[in-house]
């Protein structure tokens, strides 16, 4: 998979989304307001899991070179009722998340154009009461891109 450097916003959200949906295990990715998260009801379309799901938090330039973008980063799945399904599904959308996160803190920088700051400190496991039981993982991380700033490209 060859990933373009990203400099903007838009382009690191269309990189992420496409190293998302290499995982096998992903079946959709979206970004968005929690609020926009596709879900599946009697009422709503098919929509397919598991998923990937990024929450644009806010963004920080450093005048030095850093730009950095904040994400809350949801892996979610379909859980039954049963408890052990809810483990099940808590123990294989944690996989996927940190199989994304391996492939992007693991991999030679030349494969993968940005850098994910660790640690990756806040992880949180949820089942929300929906007509579907959507079981998963949110977990809060920086992203460290190319700097933003560019004379040369600056529209002065």
């Amino acid at each position: 998979m060859a990933l373009t450097n990203p400099t903007t916003y838009k382009q690191f959200i269309e990189t992420f989304g496409e190293l998302c949906l290499s995982h096998l295990g992903v079946k959709h990715f979206q970004v968005g307001q929690p609020s926009d998260i596709d879900m599946q009801t009697n009422i709503e379309t098919f929509q397919r899991y598991p998923f990937c799901f990024i929450v644009p938090e806010n963004a920080e330039m450093d005048r030095f070179g850093k730009f950095v973008l904040t994400f809350t980063f949801v892996v979610g799945d379909i859980a039954k009722n049963e408890e052990d399904l809810q483990v099940n599904t808590h123990n294989e959308t944690l996989m996927i998340m940190q199989d994304i996160f391996s492939k992007i803190i693991m991999s030679p920088a030349s494969s993968v154009p940005y850098e994910v700051l660790t640690p990756i400190a806040s992880i949180t496991p949820f089942v929300e009461s929906y007509n579907n039981n959507l079981t998963g993982w949110a977990a809060i991380f920086d992203v460290q891109i190319n700097s933003p700033f560019n004379l040369c490209d600056a529209a002065f």
